[in-house]
């Protein structure tokens, strides 16, 4: 809709070359467009699921309390994306076998949020980057992040590290009517890296297949409310 109303004006504005007034009002409606990093910006939580062939996968990657995200202008990203990411990366088979430990790592009424960040170009734009890291966690009847991912077979030879998910050209689109809705999709376009980093911060691979992600996608509902709310309010 704004990408035809973009089209539109512009094709409209010669037939008033004669009226600067007008031609000067339809060029700033042209370049007045909100940029997709700042309606992306906020607080978000997972509403809706689905898996490449659209059932949805929302009751899988749902743990309690909440699956949110919250944007800031810095690049900065906190979430409690944890069991979301993880489905992601490990694929539904491998994640299937160990769902039901998954909520003792990820229990977001007990830890803090997982850090990341997230990029975009500017203007007016429907692919952006983003990243997570778990870290390793110390929780009841688990020793550590390096025990989950010994399930899914990922070979951690450094303890108390945190592992880096980026995901490269990941599609967005926002409601053109309502900003309150929007909607992510890791498709057959998106790539992936995985890695972690030593003490000099330089990154160490790990040895896990980065071709092999689940393809899904996601609505996300716009909440007025930072993650900590969101999260406590869901506990309730």
């Amino acid at each position: 809709m704004r990408k035809t109303m973009q089209i539109m004006l512009v094709a409209i504005i010669p037939l008033f070359s004669g009226c600067a007034f007008l031609q000067e009002l339809f060029s700033q409606i042209v370049t007045t467009e909100v940029p997709t990093r700042e309606r992306m910006q906020g607080v978000w939580e997972v509403t809706e699921a689905y898996d490449q062939n659209g059932v949805s996968i929302l009751d899988k990657i749902s743990f309690p309390p909440v699956t949110g995200f919250q944007l800031s202008s810095d690049n900065g990203a906190i979430s409690t994306a944890g069991p979301m990411i993880t489905y992601i990366v490990y694929g539904p088979g491998k994640y299937a076998n160990v769902a039901s430990k998954i909520d003792l790592v990820f229990n977001y009424t007990k830890i803090e949020p997982n850090n990341g960040e997230w990029f975009i170009d500017d203007g007016v734009v429907d692919r952006f980057t983003f990243e997570m890291r778990l870290r390793n966690l110390s929780v009841p009847g688990l020793t550590s992040l390096q025990e989950m991912l010994k399930w899914f077979g990922v070979y951690t030879p450094i303890l108390n590290e945190v592992i880096y998910h980026k995901f490269y050209d990941v599609k967005v689109i926002i409601d053109d009517r309502k900003d309150s809705i929007m909607e992510w999709e890791f498709d057959d376009s998106t790539t992936t890296k995985y890695y972690m980093k030593d003490g000099r911060g330089e990154e160490r691979a790990i040895t896990l297949n980065t071709d092999s992600f689940s393809r899904c996608r996601f609505v996300l509902t716009k909440r007025v409310k930072d993650l900590t709310d969101l999260i406590r309010d869901a506990s309730n």
